[in-house]
């Protein structure tokens, strides 16, 4: 029989032929923890622990550890990682058991910030399915490949990291009951416009970054401000000045961001060879992102 968990009585005391027991304060059971799993069909061991913890369980690590490997060797439970399990679902097997790879993406490190084209996908913007993974996280990781997906991690940018601003900009949706911390949608466009490799290349990106119906100015210069990058003032006024009618951007903040443009003209993408000089921002652009070619197909 499966052990679900520490015993709820222990003993406490011999007075001669009898044994004195008392209920524990323990106050997690099989069927709460079944309740968990319903509630957590992707999890961390930390996430086991600290529920059992709050649920009074003696030695909740080692609970923690029975519970999984028990669950497992019934076919209950699986592994994306070591220390990341999912839930099979009853009919399905660990391989055909449908999974949120957002969700998965989210708990790949204890700071796990969904970023790039996965924030586009997760905040409903992305233009393609994509099945590379992005997510921030102070500290470098290994990527991880899950069925057909990969999981990269980038290191959030080292200005936020001494600023202790590398939280800024966030926000948080809803995965099958569980909250997932993304980068909002201004940010996301900075960061985009920054790293194109990480969105699809620049067609993907221009037609992701496009599906974005509003824009709060003040916080996407507040986080230009953070940056402290004067290219990325120059590459974000040039998409911003390219999509004015798009998002109303006024003149006035076109003028802001070009006060900052590098002092001398800088690359976009210095791995496109057919480029073009964009005056205004002394900025040297791909020639198919200044035209946007694509739109003629």
């Amino acid at each position: 029989m499966e052990s679900e968990g520490p015993p709820r009585f222990e003993k406490i005391a011999i007075l001669g032929n009898r044994t004195l027991t008392m209920q524990s304060k323990e106050s997690y059971t099989s069927s709460n923890l079944d309740e968990f799993l319903e509630h957590a069909p992707v999890f961390t061991l930390s996430e086991l622990v600290q529920w059992l913890q709050k649920n009074s369980a003696k030695a909740p690590r080692a609970a923690a550890y029975n519970f999984i490997k028990n669950r497992r060797r019934a076919g209950r439970l699986s592994v994306v990682k070591e220390g990341l399990y999912f839930v099979v679902r009853p009919g399905a097997t660990a391989t055909t058991t449908p999974l949120d790879e957002f969700l998965i993406a989210s708990k790949l490190a204890p700071d796990a910030t969904l970023a790039f084209h996965t924030a586009l996908d997760v905040l409903g913007y992305g233009h393609s399915l994509f099945s590379t993974h992005y997510y921030f996280s102070k500290t470098s990781r290994r990527p991880v490949r899950f069925r057909k997906g990969l999981f990269r991690c980038v290191k959030y940018p080292t200005t936020l990291l001494k600023s202790h601003a590398y939280a800024f900009g966030f926000e948080k949706v809803e995965r099958l009951g569980q909250k997932v911390v993304t980068t909002g949608k201004e940010r996301t466009l900075v960061e985009a416009l920054e790293h194109p490799e990480y969105c699809g290349g620049f067609e993907e990106m221009y037609r992701s970054l496009e599906k974005i119906p509003y824009l709060q100015f003040d916080t996407l210069v507040k986080y230009l401000e953070l940056r402290r990058k004067k290219k990325l003032y120059a590459v974000v006024g040039f998409f911003l000045e390219q999509h004015r009618e798009e998002f109303h951007v006024e003149e006035s903040l076109l003028q802001l961001l070009e006060r900052t443009k590098p002092s001398t003209p800088d690359y976009w993408d210095r791995s496109k060879k057919e480029s073009a000089f964009a005056k205004r921002w002394n900025l040297v652009v791909p020639k198919a992102a200044l035209h946007r070619a694509w739109e003629e197909f």
